[in-house]
């Protein structure tokens, strides 16, 4: 089916692998999920007075974070936190793998595009209207360069892995791979026959 832009075209459904794509895509959003934590370190986009939407989940569900806890090389490290952090990216990038599988265009962009989607439903709407964190309009513009280029970076990250593990699990490339080799080789022999 032909879509505006091919944005909703789907793939062939013979080429279509999607317990692979799922395997790809709880691999990919547990290392993204961990190049995310790295890029807000790097970058921190709260102010230091407000706490993580992770935190201010578990909190609004009765869940004291520092209760939860690991120990690690004599650090505290908050398990129920890390288990937000990384169960929203693993159903996320899970959701975007297999999505990737029936409308390859969900990968535009190398994945950003769904970065910036993910970015845009999260950051700007869902968690100001749980009361994780202010009105879009409210936060400062340090956190919105943050969690922007910070999503993009999770997503970019994604895509590879993503990639990478569906064609190990699978032994086959993405379909629109495939039908874009086959496209490129028809459009050579085309050229050499009118040589």
């Amino acid at each position: 089916m032909k879509t505006p832009f091919g944005l909703l075209d789907t793939s062939a459904p013979e080429s279509r692998r999607p317990g692979a794509a799922l395997v790809a895509g709880v691999v990919a959003g547990l290392t993204s999920g961990a190049v995310k934590m790295g890029w807000e370190s790097l970058f921190p986009p709260r102010t230091p007075d407000r706490e993580v939407p992770p935190v201010t989940l578990l909190q609004q569900r009765g869940i004291d974070p520092d209760e939860h806890t690991y120990e690690y090389n004599g650090n505290q490290v908050p398990w129920g936190v890390l288990a937000v952090h990384f169960g929203f990216s693993v159903v996320t990038v899970a959701a975007y793998s297999v999505a990737a599988e029936y409308f390859p265009r969900t990968k535009l962009w190398a994945g950003a595009a769904y970065g910036l989607g993910a970015f845009v439903v999260a950051h700007e709407i869902v968690l100001p209207r749980l009361g994780l964190s202010p009105a879009a309009k409210d936060l400062p513009p340090e956190e919105h360069f943050s969690e922007l280029f910070g999503h993009l970076a999770w997503m970019l990250e994604a895509e590879q892995i993503r990639k990478a593990v569906r064609l190990a699990v699978a032994g086959v490339p993405d379909a629109d791979t495939r039908t874009n080799a086959i496209a490129k080789l028809a459009d050579t022999a085309r050229a050499a026959v009118r040589r």
